[in-house]
């Protein structure tokens, strides 16, 4: 297609709101007291005045009857030496017809047919058409029974037939206040009339002159048929368009079409018969439609009754007129664009053109000169492909409000802290739809949709949902990093007491030998001692036994010690890891904003200092305790009771012994050896009895303890989810509200990664043992079916009932010796049995019923569009969408994306390039640009031409058309999509 083709239009900027009073009466009209006294030409200067000064674009010229008034004015008007009403944009014939039945106050059902005048010879064929519209009456005076057109020679002469004697032209008068058919003749008429069921409109009056007036008894059928065949109401009443367009209560779309045949617009006029009333309707209800000034645009109303009229004092619009781009403007003299400028309509923007002419090159200057930088690696960024040729160009925005914005290509755009546009290219769509596989991308961008729309009481004074997720985390985040630690730390101790346990065999198998050994020695002793010295025997024995207590003493005091150090060290670190976690949680949750120092400082728990050196105190003294004890060679004296003492007097001994007195010192070594053995021995027996007592119930505990640790970490996660359901809260209610078919749905629960957790224990198997395959499988199929659902579900009884039957099925000391691979450590098992990495919580947002991560890439694009269109609650930027439907077909655009787009166009500027056309007529687009790109012997690149208007500019002449052919041309399934829209309202 070329420009050469396309007929320009008279309204480029496309469907705008003009003032439209489609019920004015003339001096003409023959019923009533019309402009009494008003003379034609001071009706005319008074009709003309005032229209200019009120802004009215199209005036619908009302007579009964007749259209002797709109005669009048159109010869008025198209007067070549001096035509009137030039500031309207259009007149156009409005016939009232007085039809049968009569009102309960006895008045004719009011019945009006509005007529396109755009045939040059339309005057013509609606009199003979009116000639055709026939009553019967006889005449008790004339010819009897005769047939009377609604034309003014047989109205004349109906006039006479009921015997009025007065001139032509009050005849004329009495036979239009006579001239009442029925409402059936009415309608059979125009209904057999090809030319008139091809060019007009018929509405009906819905007050007391209308079918409100109709008898209640009797007369339902009436009011029925006059709606079937009705194409719009004239009323000013709010509760009538709601009842027409089934949005009132227990009224449904479905019950209107099924009882009438479509949904009706309401239409309203000021049925002026005074100069006074001239556009002055009741309670200022002004009637707006957004069309162009055409009988064309007129019948948009019929196909779009809910969204291009409105019935109210003011023009209605988006309020913020900074947020608007009027008009692009483009440095001309770089030979790419034919025009320095294009205008662009406040609503919604459809691109089109053929494929290379230049669509989404006016999308991407939009955006550079809003303050959105090209992306360097697109590749279908015209800035991008032609940087060579495009650089130095100027480009520039002039917004609604009159603020300029402006950016040299191609490295320079407009300098703005935020884009003033929110730009959705090809790129970005595709990027999200078909690359990132994992949905991470388009969860970031859901993330900042989901942020946009909170509002700032919701968002609590963060810039980002990242920000306001991680406040709201961070406590709990804390939390569970703190109970992570303590399992993670109890397991080390319970592998620690399962190792002590574990040795309790072989230190009875040693306490055993022990014994045997001491036995064995003892039945030497009595040949030794018969040869030996009694009184060396003696003080050789007291020596012993006394060294044996001392040394006893001296143990006890030194594991005494060691519990009091210990105590100290691990007392001293949970004063700073307290004040170290209070600190953080007072850091995380900004609580230093709203107290003083002082009232922080409080928060922190008060230590007694006293105990802590007291009970160093008691440490220092024990180990003098046992240093006196002890003793030393420094403190050495010859009949000292420190163990030093007593062990130097021992060795003197020895030393004193003979060679002749062998059996003295083999008596010496040998009680000896059975003062060690039994020293060893019974402190052998004394661990036996801590590994049965105190270890055992150390070891439970622990055990009970990290249980707990785990427990509270799933707590932890349930108060992190029931933060999310907080946070999402908001963004639920909105969805909710914002249509019924609307497909999101939000749900914080939690993501379990199973087949992870039980991939990390396959290693811990060695199948070479018996059983060991077998427990394997247990494992994986209980986890499966017990576990997982048990994690999913964050029902602690729950998770602590199906842990407590883990541990039944994966007992640790049996594990390790029946079933473990040869490089397995218990404190590995543990902790993987303990392990939370696998579980977190976690946001879904799904789409008719699937997880991001699974749809489809169309399905994906229709996600992601649907939160920009309806979701960015607190962003009336204006929306640049570059061809979004690359992976969607039209049942789906038109089920799914147009709605959508069709709420989102009321609140916002939304421009979209496409080749669908459903994105371009289903969703009844304000403005049509046409990209028509012309190649030129003298620059290697084409030229682009934008042309553009409206939906409605539907003109042929010879080998050139319109924007509605244009379309069709254009977008493959063009022509069906206008006939879906245009039925989408009524019963096909």
């Amino acid at each position: 297609m070329n420009k050469n083709e396309l007929l320009s239009s008279k309204y480029p900027l496309g469907s705008e709101w003009r003032r439209w009073d489609l019920h004015v009466h003339t001096p003409e009209s023959k019923l009533g007291d019309s402009f009494s006294g008003i003379t034609w030409d001071a009706y005319v200067t008074a009709l003309e005045t005032t229209a200019q000064g009120m802004g009215i674009s199209v005036i619908g010229i009302t007579d009964y009857m007749t259209i002797d008034g709109y005669e009048r004015l159109y010869r008025e008007r198209n007067d070549p030496e001096k035509p009137r009403l030039q500031s309207v944009d259009f007149i156009l014939p409005n016939i009232e017809f007085r039809a049968q039945p009569a009102t309960k106050d006895g008045k004719a059902l009011n019945i009006h047919l509005l007529i396109d005048p755009s045939d040059p010879d339309h005057i013509q064929k609606i009199k003979r058409a009116l000639a055709n519209l026939k009553i019967e009456y006889t005449s008790p005076v004339g010819d009897g029974q005769q047939s009377y057109g609604c034309i003014r020679n047989d109205l004349i002469a109906f006039a006479r037939a009921q015997g009025f004697a007065g001139d032509d032209e009050a005849a004329y008068k009495y036979g239009v206040l006579q001239f009442k058919p029925s409402y059936e003749i009415i309608i059979k008429w125009f209904r057999n009339d090809g030319w008139l069921m091809k060019n007009c409109l018929v509405g009906v009056a819905n007050g007391k002159d209308g079918i409100s007036g109709l008898p209640a008894d009797g007369f339902a059928s009436t009011r029925d048929q006059l709606l079937l065949h009705s194409d719009f109401i004239f009323s000013g009443s709010s509760t009538d368009r709601e009842y027409y367009l089934g949005k009132k209560a227990g009224t449904t779309p479905e019950k209107i079409r099924v009882m009438y045949r479509s949904l009706k617009p309401c239409l309203h006029g000021s049925d002026a018969h005074t100069l006074e009333k001239l556009f002055m309707p009741d309670l200022e209800r002004n009637c707006w439609i957004k069309a162009d000034p055409t009988f064309e645009g007129l019948r948009q109303v019929i196909w779009e009754p809910d969204c291009r009229v409105y019935i109210g004092k003011s023009r209605p619009g988006l309020t913020d007129q900074s947020r608007l781009i009027s008009e692009i403007h483009i440095q001309p003299d770089s030979g790419w664009f034919s025009q320095s400028s294009v205008r662009l309509n406040p609503g919604l923007v459809a691109i089109i053109g053929e494929k290379g002419a230049g669509k989404t090159a006016i999308a991407d200057l939009i955006a550079f000169a809003a303050g959105v930088p090209p992306d360097p690696k697109s590749q279908s960024s015209f800035i991008i492909k032609g940087k060579r040729l495009l650089t130095g160009m100027k480009v520039g925005l002039t917004w609604g409000s009159g603020t300029k914005t402006d950016a040299t290509l191609t490295d320079s755009p407009h300098q703005v802290s935020r884009p003033l546009v929110r730009y959705l290219s090809q790129d970005f769509v595709e990027r999200l739809c078909s690359i990132d596989h994992d949905g991470n991308e388009l969860q970031v961008a859901i993330e900042e949709v989901v942020f946009s729309h909170l509002d700032h009481v919701h968002r609590e004074g963060y810039s980002s949902f990242e920000e306001l997720r991680s406040a709201r985390e961070s406590a709990s985040q804390q939390r569970q990093d703190e109970y992570r630690g303590d399992i993670a730390a109890l397991n080390r101790e319970i592998d620690r007491l399962h190792a002590a346990l574990a040795q309790k065999p072989e230190k009875i198998a040693n306490r055993e030998q022990l014994l045997k050994q001491i036995e064995e020695m003892r039945v030497q002793l009595p040949s030794i001692i018969a040869t030996v010295d009694e009184k060396f025997l003696k003080q050789l024995d007291e020596e012993q036994r006394i060294l044996r207590g001392i040394e006893g003493e001296i143990t006890g005091l030194g594991r005494k010690k060691r519990r009091l150090d210990d105590f100290l060290q691990s007392y001293q670190d949970l004063i700073e890891r307290t004040r170290r976690t209070v600190t953080e949680l007072i850091s995380a949750s900004q609580l230093a904003e709203e107290c003083t120092q002082e009232e922080l400082e409080r928060l922190h728990p008060r230590w007694d200092p006293t105990i802590a050196a007291t009970l160093a105190e008691k440490a220092m003294s024990t180990q003098s305790e046992i240093e006196a004890k002890t003793g030393s060679e420094a403190t050495w004296q010859r009949d000292g009771k420190t163990a030093w003492d007593i062990g130097k007097r021992l060795e003197e001994m020895k030393a004193s012994l003979q060679q002749d007195e062998s059996n003295k010192k083999r008596l010496f070594e040998l009680q000896q050896k059975i003062a060690s053995s039994e020293a060893d021995a019974s402190r052998i027996q004394k661990e036996i009895e801590t590994l049965d007592s105190r270890t055992r119930q150390l070891l439970n505990s622990k055990e009970t303890e990290r249980d707990s640790s785990y427990m509270k970490y799933y707590q932890a996660l349930a108060q992190d989810e029931a933060g999310l359901h907080e946070l999402y809260a908001p963004m639920q209610r909105q969805l909710e509200r914002l249509s019924p078919e609307m497909k999101f749905e939000l749900s914080a629960g939690y993501s379990v990664d199973t087949r992870a957790w039980l991939e990390k224990a396959s290693r811990f198997f060695d199948l070479r043992k018996a059983g060991a395959q077998v427990l394997k499988d247990e494992i994986e199929a209980f986890a499966i079916e017990h576990l997982s659902p048990a994690w999913s579900s964050g029902d602690l009884i729950k998770i602590k009932n199906e842990m407590e039957a883990l541990s039944k099925l994966i007992d640790p000391a049996v594990f390790m010796s029946h079933f473990a691979a040869p490089s397995l450590k218990l404190i590995d098992l543990l902790d993987w049995m303990y392990s939370t990495d696998h579980v977190r919580t976690t946001y879904k947002i799904r789409y008719g019923g699937t997880d991001l991560e699974h749809l489809s890439p169309g399905t994906r694009g229709i996600a992601l569009l649907v939160l920009y269109l309806l979701m960015d609650g607190d962003d009336s930027r204006p929306l640049l969408i570059d061809q979004p439907e690359g992976n969607l077909d039209n049942s789906s655009v038109y089920l799914q994306l147009v709605p959508y787009i069709r709420k989102a166009k009321e609140q916002r500027q939304i421009i979209i390039v496409t080749h669908n056309p459903n994105l371009v007529v289903s969703t009844d687009a304000e403005q049509i640009i046409i990209a028509l790109p012309q190649r030129t012997s003298s620059q290697p690149y084409p030229q682009i031409t934008y042309e553009s208007g409206s939906l409605e500019h539907n003109l042929t002449d010879g080998d050139m058309f319109g924007i509605r052919q244009a379309v069709c041309t254009l977008l493959e399934g063009g022509h069906l999509a206008f006939k879906e829209r245009e039925g989408r309202y009524s019963i096909s």
